[in-house]
């Protein structure tokens, strides 16, 4: 069958719409060049994120090309939890008469512990052991008076981590004696613990456009705007006076939208609002955690009673960190794409890689940030939607035509 003209046609109008509406973006940033090749965390400042989907599905990273760079998408979390091992000091590890090993521990801080973590090379043995504790390394008392280390072996990696359990206590030296009649000795490297300890995530300050204040009676009033959409995550308020207080209140979070236009040349204006409580005591921090979502201004609402009002000396407005952690070289430029309500979060293979790749990397920031010309949302304007409406046209023409050629073919077969 011939190619019908009306669909090629249809075809060819309908496909730059298409390839317009694939890259609506609404904002461009450029980035600070990198140094070296290598991975970078591009930092998105609050400026960027407020412009983006609450998910950031909408942002690209691109080079001078305009060619997509794969990246991958990380967030602080408020409180992160890490573990590390701690060594102890070895003192002296030798083999003694009788075949017999000693690995003396020093603790000089007296810690108390009930087990310590042992670094040994790999080796296909047990070993009986046991444990003893001192003051002054002349006299000794027992902790453990046997134990086995067997099945040293780890398959992933030379060495392998031994706990030895033992009663609570806290002697400056802990001495450890292996039974190495049958075989050499093991190899022990390192002798320590494991502490869990936690770490406050990093957070951007969100710049705020005015800020007012007002105190009546018994309330007082703060009114921060910040001028373009961001989204706030923590407040935290620097009191000066009085130096005990304890305050209830609120903070109110807004966003302005326009709604359907009812009149011409008019738009009527809804406000969204989350009311979140707070609580201002000189016992506690004075740090509020908000849900996220975006807003264009909050306000703080604080009940004073009787008492006279706060004295704050400042407020601070804070967003986590979020990077989009990415492979750059030095000779491109790269910049960042964002501000589409539709699209969708990329697909990229280095999602599969994210444990191959370390979590502090060199940061890149924004250098420039610009609105783009409405031009290149091709698909929302006036001009488009005609030329969409005249595409369908001609295509439902050319269906028709070829629906009664068909039929006229048809009648001649009979």
């Amino acid at each position: 069958m011939k190619s019908n003209p009306f669909l090629l046609l249809c075809f060819l109008l309908l496909l730059p719409l298409a390839s317009a509406s694939a890259q609506d973006f609404k904002w461009q940033a450029q980035l600070t060049p990198v140094p070296q090749p290598g991975y970078y965390r591009v930092l998105l400042s609050p400026q960027i994120t407020g412009h983006l989907q609450e998910s950031l599905a909408d942002i690209r990273l691109v080079n001078r090309e305009k060619q997509a760079v794969p990246y991958l998408l990380r967030v602080e979390q408020p409180v992160q939890y890490q573990t590390l091992f701690k060594e102890y000091e070895i003192l002296r590890y030798q083999r003694r008469p009788g075949g017999m090993s000693e690995l003396l521990i020093h603790n000089p801080e007296q810690r108390t512990l009930n087990n310590i973590s042992l670094l040994i090379g790999n080796a296909e043995t047990r070993k009986t052991v046991s444990l003893s504790g001192s003051d002054n390394q002349q006299d000794w008392f027992v902790l453990k008076e046997q134990d086995v280390l067997y099945a040293i072996e780890n398959t992933q990696k030379t060495t392998e981590v031994k706990l030895l359990d033992f009663p609570l206590s806290n002697y400056r030296y802990f001495r450890l004696q292996l039974q190495d009649s049958a075989s050499a000795p093991l190899n022990i490297l390192k002798a320590g613990y494991y502490d869990t300890y936690s770490e406050a995530g990093k957070y951007t300050r969100i710049p705020v456009q005015t800020l007012s204040r007002t105190d009546s009676a018994k309330t007082t009033l703060l009114r921060l705007r910040f001028g373009q959409p961001v989204y706030p995550e923590q407040l935290v308020f620097h009191i000066s006076a009085p130096h005990l207080y304890h305050r209830a209140g609120r903070v109110v979070l807004g966003k302005k939208e326009a709604s359907a236009r009812v009149r011409k040349k008019r738009r009527r204006q809804q406000i969204e609002q989350t009311t979140v409580p707070l609580l201002l005591s000189s016992n506690t921090p004075a740090t509020l955690h908000l849900p996220r979502q975006r807003v264009e201004e909050l306000v703080v609402q604080i009940d004073n009673g009787d008492s006279p009002p706060l004295r704050i000396d400042s407020l601070q407005v804070l967003q986590l960190n979020r990077y989009l952690v990415a492979e750059m070289a030095p000779d491109q430029q790269y910049s960042l794409l964002f501000g589409s309500e539709k699209l969708d979060a990329p697909d990229y293979d280095l999602m599969y890689f994210q444990d191959s790749i370390p979590r502090e990397l060199p940061l890149v920031h924004v250098q420039s940030l610009q609105r783009l010309k409405t031009d290149i949302k091709v698909g929302k304007t006036k001009g488009s939607k005609i030329l969409i409406w005249v595409a369908i046209a001609v295509l439902a023409a050319g269906l028709g035509l070829m629906s009664i050629k068909l039929l006229r073919e048809m009648e001649k077969k009979k």
